[in-house]
């Protein structure tokens, strides 16, 4: 029996990244997307632009994430995303 370990989603990492990075007007993507590479060893720099984006948009659309002009910031969804 193998055992595998589940990993995180890009909307979970990207909220804890904007945690870690406590900006108080919000975290730019080139920020999120840097604190990710430094914190989560097993991402791609070849594929993560696209899926960060995605999670980035679903984020804002579901109320996890609030984005003002080119920064984003936790919404009151976040707390459903986990710590």
């Amino acid at each position: 029996m193998t055992n595998t370990i589940k990993k995180p989603t890009y909307l979970f990492m990207a909220v804890n990244s904007i945690r870690i990075l406590k900006t108080r007007g919000g975290s730019s993507r080139q920020a999120i997307k840097s604190c990710m590479l430094s914190n989560y060893t097993f991402l791609k720099v070849s594929t993560i632009d696209r899926y960060l984006n995605n999670a980035l948009k679903k984020g804002v659309e579901t109320g996890v994430l609030i984005q003002n002009k080119q920064s984003f910031k936790l919404g009151s969804e976040s707390t459903k995303i986990g710590k």
